[in-house]
């Protein structure tokens, strides 16, 4: 398949294949959306949205992420993607866009803290759903399990960016936040987590959560991995997200898996933005680093 890099995708060639693959599909205007990692992304008059794989590798996850939609869509309580045109060839797909924007850390501050809540209780009631879907759904397809162990290799294989990023002191933090990371244990049994809940890809309009998207890496992991992203959000955010997730004895064990997921991913915003692979806030980062250490004691 010829691979979509960032930067270099015509969207006029794209839009000829949808147009060849779906004749009957009448629309004005297709917009590129070149930002994501796994696909590139074509909106047709914000009506539909068609999904081209960049690669080989995403493209292998394409089925099983369908079979997750068509499964959780028959018990979620929020919208996620229906796939109702699929190429011939399956080499791309589209699909309604769902409405709304996303939930960004400005956007859940902005909230009263009643709809904060409310937002937060219907996140934690839709990971339930996705958690308890069957593994087996994406068993055909070979994905990483990105434990402690793992995430501490790839820190391994990125440090040397990260020593232009961080002073000495603060570079031997993280080095012994990674050792640590290592060492953490792992959750009792994998279950299908979506892999990739970050604030982009949680929908609201208004007050209301409109949808959940992208399940490109959908596939059996740890479950507290899926709570990571809403420490960003509020403190109490994640725990309130697993009341309403009915964590029971498991609570404070994925609570704890969270915190420290978290601080990895905050940790690893340094380098995606050095590389200049996403834009975050740098300096807001560095600024939470040495308290979030603090807290894990490391």
């Amino acid at each position: 398949m010829t691979e979509l890099a960032k930067g270099k995708v015509d969207v006029a060639a794209l839009t000829a294949r949808i147009r060849h693959a779906f004749p009957d599909l009448a629309f004005q205007r297709a917009t590129l959306n070149d930002l994501g990692e796994d696909h590139a992304v074509v909106m047709l008059d914000d009506g539909w949205v068609f999904r081209f794989p960049r690669g080989p590798e995403a493209a292998s996850y394409a089925t099983g992420e369908r079979r997750v939609l068509e499964a959780l869509a028959a018990v979620s309580n929020l919208p996620v993607p229906h796939y109702e045109r699929i190429a011939p060839d399956g080499s791309f797909a589209g699909y309604r866009r769902i409405g709304g924007e996303e939930l960004t850390e400005v956007r859940f501050a902005a909230l009263p803290r009643a709809a904060q809540e409310r937002a937060i209780d219907q996140i934690g009631e839709f990971l339930a759903h996705l958690h308890r879907l069957p593994p087996s759904l994406t068993a055909d397809v070979e994905k990483v399990q990105w434990n402690g162990r793992v995430q501490a290799e790839r820190y391994a294989g990125r440090r040397e960016r990260y020593v232009d990023i961080l002073a000495p002191p603060m570079l031997a933090r993280v080095d012994a936040f990674f050792a640590a990371l290592a060492r953490q244990p792992g959750p009792p049994q994998l279950r299908m987590v979506h892999n990739d809940f970050t604030e982009d890809h949680i929908l609201i309009e208004g007050e209301r959560l409109t949808g959940i998207i992208d399940f490109t890496d959908a596939g059996p992991d740890d479950p507290a991995f899926d709570f990571t992203f809403l420490w960003a959000y509020a403190d109490w955010a994640p725990g309130r997200a697993l009341d309403a997730y009915v964590a029971g004895a498991e609570r404070e064990a994925m609570l704890s898996r969270s915190r420290w997921q978290y601080v990895r991913y905050r940790i690893e915003q340094l380098w995606w933005n050095a590389g200049g692979f996403r834009a975050y806030d740098t300096a807001k980062v560095l600024k939470e680093l040495p308290e979030q250490l603090d807290y894990l004691e490391v």
